[in-house]
């Protein structure tokens, strides 16, 4: 550990002490202790003498005798012991030495120096607490007093010092989050970084001079100068990682646009703050007042750090919830929710009002979100537009509708919890006890909060594109519509598992029932006129064949047929599967019809003239101008076979 010159300097800005007075104080019982010890007759040594050659060790040892016996003894203390009077002495050395190489450089140093600012503290706080009137005790209580002082102003330098070195590390290492250089793009990378970078070696130390310093009555200082240090470091920690506030003033007036990526980076740093500068905290703060009295202490530092930080979250939040509602901002609205979720476990061990003050700004970005869904119902039901949509394909609504749910079912597990909430709190305050006990018996209210308001959006927009589909004048036209947008609705929900479970199988079952309803809709409207040209009810006059009515009736049959060609063929539907399945069943009910028809009355035309004028149609053809339909595009005739 580098030698530091300036110990001095700081320390007694910090822990005033009187280290400097120490040797030129007079104690006029200590000379009259040495002349009354000074017996020319003795051959012993004296006490002086016999504590000098004393190890520190058993200079130590003595001073825990002294300690006890101030615990246990009856007795009024009227002097000290000779082996514990030159202890201040002996301490003040020790910091004199600790001065000049500093704490961290030797394990059994740092020890020997802590466990002996350790026992004068104890020994200065029981001689305190005796109140003992001794002129030999108090002199030694004064001196103890001034090397204690000293001695922990050193602690306190130090354990700023030590405390800081993570910072100094950074800046030496020229590590930072916003630091990349492109040499080493092809590197491997590195781990991940660990929060606070305080080297594994200096945390014994923190820890015992933390101890030790609050064993001396520095409480307060020792946690002002943690404090101070952690705050630093923190600042400058998140201003690496690129956290810069923003005033509600600036939400208000920015564009979405500009907002949503503020609201990203936002979103970023509280999220590093939950997995890795909080936690990390905690540890560093439990591992440097490890013991279970200071829990207090603990809280209290954790929930400084913490509260300056996050209340600076929390105005972001409260800012971004004041701005307009639209149904864009769900899902950043959201994003935050789950955030400050996130945020709850990592500020645990701190004070409750700040938990508090998170699930508050929580509870005000899931109302917003409760909000902007509600839009969503509204944006169906007020969608009345009185044109229809053109070829029965798929309406917008129907699109932005299922999309929109799509997206917020990846939500689902926070939608639920913000629904069941919004829900809970309305039925407290309008619901009585009874009739929400019943409520809670129902079968539908077992389902979740937010599986419920996708039902109830899925109703609504069945009732919308039921109107809708009165907008067209053809029967036939109208089932395609119901159709194609059945069919999309339905082909999401299969195709998101979220939906699928949200929505159930049942509910799932009677949107593919709907649609065959629909599929049969269709034919009896288009087809079932087509298929009564082919009867042959009409064609016989006197038991023969009536040649007239016969040419008139494939007659019918072409110009029908045309018709749904020509109209038809400019129809969309969007599904293939669905178009496939709509032109294999026409076929299925028409060329069979058509064949038996042809083959058994085409015989009668044939020995006339000007046949292809009533027979314009092969059995053959007909599968092609089926295959027609459904395209888009108007469809030529040519593909008629010869």
């Amino acid at each position: 550990m580098e030698k530091r010159e300036d110990h001095a300097t700081e320390s007694s800005e910090t822990i005033p002490h009187k280290s400097n007075d120490l040797e030129n104080t007079n104690h006029p019982d200590e000379s009259e202790h040495q002349s009354q010890n000074n017996d020319p007759t003795e051959t012993a040594t004296t006490p002086e003498s016999e504590s000098s050659q004393l190890s520190l060790p058993q200079v130590m040892e003595a001073v825990d005798d002294f300690i006890q016996s101030l615990s246990s003894s009856t007795d009024p203390l009227q002097e000290i012991p000779p082996a514990v009077e030159p202890f201040p002495e002996t301490v003040d050395s020790l910091v004199s030495k600790m001065e000049s190489s500093g704490l961290g450089r030797d394990e059994s140093e740092d020890s020997a120096f802590i466990n002996a600012v350790n026992r004068i503290s104890i020994s200065v706080i029981r001689l305190r607490e005796l109140n003992l009137d001794s002129t030999p005790v108090s002199s030694w209580l004064n001196r103890a007093s001034s090397v204690q002082h000293r001695a922990v102003s050193l602690l306190d330098e130090e354990f700023r010092h030590l405390l800081d070195r993570s910072k100094d590390n950074k800046k030496k290492n020229g590590d930072g989050h916003n630091n990349h250089d492109e040499s080493d793009d092809n590197n491997p990378p590195q781990e991940e970084e660990t929060f606070p970078d305080i080297p594994p070696e200096s945390i014994p130390t923190l820890k015992k001079i933390a101890g030790a310093m609050i064993s001396a009555g520095y409480e307060t200082e020792c946690c002002m100068s943690y404090e101070t240090s952690r705050r630093h470091a923190f600042k400058e920690e998140l201003s690496e990682i690129g956290f810069e506030g923003i005033s509600v003033e600036d939400v208000q007036r920015i564009p979405w646009e500009s907002l949503q990526g503020e609201i990203a980076s936002w979103i970023s740093i509280v999220r590093r703050c939950s997995s890795v500068l909080f936690p990390g905290e905690l540890s560093l703060c439990r591992t440097v007042f490890p013991e279970q009295d200071h829990a207090s202490l603990r809280r209290g530092l954790f929930t400084g750090l913490v509260s300056a930080v996050t209340i600076r979250f929390l105005d972001f939040s409260g800012a971004v919830v004041l701005t307009k509602r639209s149904s864009e901002k769900l899902f950043k609205f959201l994003d935050m929710y789950e955030t400050l979720r996130e945020l709850i476990p990592a500020v645990e061990e701190s004070d409750s009002d700040l938990i508090q003050e998170i699930k508050l700004s929580q509870t005000r970005l899931g109302e917003a979100a409760v909000t902007i869904f509600g839009e969503l119902e509204n944006s169906i039901k007020t969608d009345i537009g009185r044109t229809p949509v053109p070829s029965g394909a798929v309406h917008p609504l129907t699109r932005y509708t299922m999309n929109y749910l799509k997206y917020a079912c990846e939500y689902k597990d926070t939608l639920n919890q913000v629904f069941q909430h919004y829900e809970k709190a309305e039925t407290d305050e309008t619901e009585p006890e009874p009739e929400r006990n019943q409520r809670e018996d129902d079968e539908e209210y077992r389902t979740s909060a937010f599986a419920r308001q996708m039902i109830r959006v899925m109703e609504l927009l069945d009732a919308n594109l039921e109107v809708k589909s009165g907008l067209y004048r053809d029967p036939s036209l109208r089932s395609i519509f119901l159709m194609n947008n059945g069919r999309y609705i339905l082909q999401k929900i299969k195709g998101s598992i979220e939906i699928r479970d949200l929505m159930g199988q049942a509910w799932t079952r009677k949107r593919s029932t709907e649609l065959r309803q629909y599929h049969k809709s269709y034919q009896r409207e288009t087809w079932g006129k087509v298929l009564q040209c082919m009867n042959q009810e009409g064609l016989q006059v006197n038991g023969k064949i009536s040649k007239t009515a016969l040419k008139e009736r494939f007659k019918v049959f072409n110009n029908m047929f045309d018709e749904i060609h020509k109209t038809q063929s400019t129809w969309i539907v969007n599904d293939e599967q669905m178009q496939s399945e709509l032109r294999v069943s026409i076929a299925a009910l028409v060329i069979p019809a058509y064949r038996s028809f042809f083959g058994r009355y085409k015989q009668h035309i044939d020995s006339g003239r000007h046949t292809d004028k009533y027979v314009k149609y092969q059995p053959e053809d007909i599968e092609s101008v089926i295959d027609d339909l459904f395209d888009g595009n108007p469809a030529s005739m040519g593909r008629k076979r010869t």
